[in-house]
């Protein structure tokens, strides 16, 4: 990281600079190492920092795994144009194939599977994966479910639970088979039949018939 290798370089670094710094090197270490063995000085030494600085951007490590963990995540925040889209199959598609591209890459895999993996061993993982992904709120996805819900056109009553349902339709065997390693990442064309399938089942089950 030459960027930071000079003392000097250093103290011209932003914030946010060094945040992005910290979490990249200690998604490194967090999936080298697991979270157990984990170790905040190879932290800060990978992003060329003391664990001084370390610390005084996150206290614990528990706090490092969690800022990994909305790393992680993140990208999954659904496109908010595609929420109003007026055909809901094409919202449905817009909303959920992103997000799915995004979590079967081998990065995010590989995080999931630290979680999964130590979990038991460090309860705090859980917490901190609920707070950076769903602990988060409704998104984009739940809100439409909602409104179709509202309105009548879906023979349902739970948003929360028709988003998890669909969810798990569109990419749950897939990432079970990515976390035990025993396939691949579907490409992009592959994801797009997943979801198509996905919404098109979902849809004929809970779609209410017009009236007519």
């Amino acid at each position: 990281m030459s960027e930071v290798a000079d003392p000097t370089a250093r103290r011209r670094l932003s914030d946010a600079d060094r945040t992005r710094l910290l979490r990249e090197s200690a998604a490194d270490v967090f999936l080298r190492d697991g979270y157990a063995a984990a170790r905040m000085d190879e932290v800060a030494r990978g992003a060329g920092m003391s664990k001084r600085t370390l610390y005084q951007h996150y206290p614990s490590k528990a706090a490092l795994f969690e800022a990994v963990m909305e790393d992680c995540l993140a990208p999954c925040v659904m496109d908010m144009a595609m929420e109003h889209h007026p055909d809901l199959s094409t919202a449905l598609r817009g909303m959920l194939a992103p997000v799915i591209s995004h979590l079967v890459e081998p990065r995010q895999v590989e995080v999931i599977r630290v979680v999964v993996a130590e979990v038991k061993r460090s309860p705090e993982l859980a917490g901190a994966f609920y707070r950076a992904g769903p602990g988060r709120g409704a998104g984009p996805l739940e809100r439409r479910l909602a409104t179709e819900i509202e309105h009548g056109r879906l023979r349902l009553t739970d948003p929360e639970a028709a988003t998890d349902m669909l969810f798990g339709m569109a990419i749950g065997a897939v990432h079970m088979f990515l976390l035990l390693g025993l396939r691949g990442p579907p490409d992009g064309s592959e994801v797009e039949r997943l979801v198509a399938e996905a919404v098109e089942t979902f849809l004929r089950g809970a779609l209410v018939a017009p009236q007519g």
